[in-house]
């Protein structure tokens, strides 16, 4: 088992084979000249549809159904409701036994279409959902200061209290009050040690 914080080496192969059919669908995507609104399906399907259903997302992505029959669910649960492009998509993942890997596809996709469009992915937690003129402000600052287009993501944590962070690739800016008072108390408890320290020194010399 992984430690927290660390990837495992089944992570690391689900990683690497989403890469590899993450460039197929964009690649496909981008000859049909739809490459938003597959990745907005895309989307669809696993906020919409597997979220909502686990049981399916477990079915399709375990070893009990054959190739074939995955495909015939497919069919039958998205014909007429998904493009051609993706169901077509999902059955050749399906036919490689890499349904199990979804999430991964569409993480990797959503990288490389933002590389494709040089946009930066920006997450931002706050404490309380943001409203949409927020949403447009911060969006509007963070574009001017990385100088290009920004998809950003909003998600909620409570334990924030208030304040944001603001994650861009690896750098984190964290202005959040949680953070600030966890400041306040270290810097509380470094004075605290130095000024036994001190008292200490002083006890010794006397």
């Amino acid at each position: 088992m992984a430690e927290k914080g660390q990837t495992s080496g089944s992570d690391i192969g689900k990683d690497q084979v989403a890469g590899v059919y993450a460039k197929a669908l964009l690649g496909a995507a981008e000859r049909s000249g739809n490459t938003q609104e597959v990745l907005a399906e895309f989307d669809s399907l696993l906020d919409d549809v597997l979220e909502r259903f686990p049981g399916w997302e477990a079915t399709l992505g375990s070893g009990r159904l054959s190739a074939d029959e995955k495909g015939e669910m497919l069919d039958k649960v998205l014909g007429g409701r998904a493009s051609e492009s993706l169901l077509t998509f999902l059955k050749v993942v399906g036919n490689h036994g890499r349904l199990d890997c979804l999430r991964q596809i569409r993480r990797e996709a959503r990288k490389y279409y933002n590389a494709l469009r040089n946009r930066v992915e920006v997450s931002v937690a706050t404490a309380q959902p943001l409203t949409d003129e927020l949403r447009g402000r911060i969006y509007d600052t963070l574009r001017a200061s990385l100088g290009r287009d920004v998809e950003l993501d909003a998600t909620v944590d409570e334990a924030l209290i208030g304040g944001m962070i603001v994650r861009v690739g690896d750098t984190v800016y964290d202005s959040s009050l949680r953070n600030r008072l966890n400041q306040m108390r270290s810097q509380a408890v470094g004075r605290v040690g130095q000024e036994i320290r001190e008292r200490a020194e002083r006890f010794a010399g006397t």
